[in-house]
């Protein structure tokens, strides 16, 4: 039986025919905390009564988890035991192996919920995550973990991972509804380009910007361009926008506005490399006739897809050549920064200067 995503497991806990055991997990942690939170509810209420309600931590015993697995049901209808990022790759073989044992024998009145709400990781992620090749054996037994759940009867696995760029607006401009402002979509699509994709960060940016809105009834770029913290990425992307169409002084003014912030000079030349290849990558694809969502699937940008739709408009301002260049230089001084001694913020100006260049010559060419 296949791991059930956020539309099936919301459908499952709406239908209220619960499972003895849950794994919860995935790679957003707002939404793993968020559908907890409406299981546990569902299951318990939403005041738990502390005879049919038990609460673990990481670090709980197996034979603690197996005692409150046996309670018997006090004026509930379930008894609920959630435990919470709760790290079986610290347990030895023999407390692993009776962790399953524990779990197949749990009653029909007991729901177990295995919560992971710190980890940010899928299931594949969790398996190859190591420090060492002895924390490899151990930390590949999340995966089996799940698959041992998820082939029990009564066990069910949720894996709840980031939602579409498309869906995260709909969500941001039906938490502004709530808040009294109304939101449109580019307008919430330009919150999701500056902060990411993390809803926890999303929810608190709009937040703030609802709540600077004060009065207003509609949440403008304006007030988001003025509330809301860019991530270093969503900085440099825009620097690469005002270099692309000539807004050298813009450029220069954002750049010197990061080493004042203390931005590492090789982190922001990492991240202009990565915005050049989304710009080569939409001019290759525009150029051969293929669909973005191919080359999203195929260099697996996940739900970052996006990225490279809004690269289509930038990527036609520059030939293939132009941007092969511009990827050579980009490269060439990242090489250098890791391996000689230089004026590191100096040397990124000089990079910014040759790209405006090459963007110059391209609009003259044209």
């Amino acid at each position: 039986m296949a791991f059930l995503d956020e539309k099936s497991f919301k459908k499952h806990i709406s239908s209220k025919k619960f499972n003895n055991i849950y794994v919860i997990f995935g790679d957003d942690k707002y939404l793993c905390k968020f559908y907890t939170k409406e299981l546990v509810e569902a299951v318990a209420g939403k005041d738990p009564c502390e005879f049919g309600f038990h609460q673990f931590s990481s670090t709980a015993e197996v034979q603690a988890l197996a005692d409150a697995v046996g309670v018997v049901p006090f004026m509930t209808e379930y008894n609920c035991v959630l435990v919470q990022d709760y790290d079986v790759n610290k347990l030895s073989k023999e407390q692993y192996d009776s962790l399953i044992e524990v779990l197949k024998s749990v009653p029909v009145s007991t729901v177990v919920i295995f919560s992971f709400t710190s980890l940010g990781l899928s299931a594949k992620e969790k398996s190859k995550s190591s420090d060492s090749e002895d924390s490899d054996k151990k930390r590949s037994r999340f995966k089996p973990f799940c698959n041992a759940v998820d082939k029990m009867g009564m066990g069910c696995v949720a894996e709840i991972n980031m939602r579409s760029a498309t869906a995260l607006e709909h969500q941001l401009s039906k938490w502004a509804d709530k808040l009294g402002k109304k939101l449109s979509l580019p307008v919430a699509s330009k919150i999701i380009y500056y902060c990411g994709t993390d809803l926890a960060t999303l929810r608190l940016e709009l937040d703030k910007v609802c709540a600077y809105a004060a009065d207003s009834d509609e949440v403008t770029i304006d007030m988001v361009e003025a509330t809301v913290i860019k991530k270093l990425e969503a900085k440099v992307y825009d620097m690469v926008d005002n270099v692309i169409y000539g807004k050298t002084d813009m450029a220069y003014t954002q750049l010197h506005q990061l080493f004042a912030q203390r931005e590492d000079p090789r982190g922001i030349v990492r991240i202009l490399g990565l915005a050049y290849v989304d710009l080569y990558r939409a001019r290759v694809t525009m150029q051969s006739g293929s669909r973005m969502k191919e080359t999203a699937e195929f260099f697996k940008y996940g739900n970052r897809e996006w990225v490279l739709s809004k690269a289509v408009k930038k990527a036609d301002k520059l030939s293939t050549n132009a941007l092969r260049e511009s990827l050579g230089i980009i490269s060439d001084l990242s090489a250098k920064l890791n391996s000689v001694s230089i004026n590191e913020e100096a040397a990124v100006e000089k990079l910014i200067a040759d790209l405006v260049l090459i963007a110059i010559r391209e609009r003259d060419n044209a």
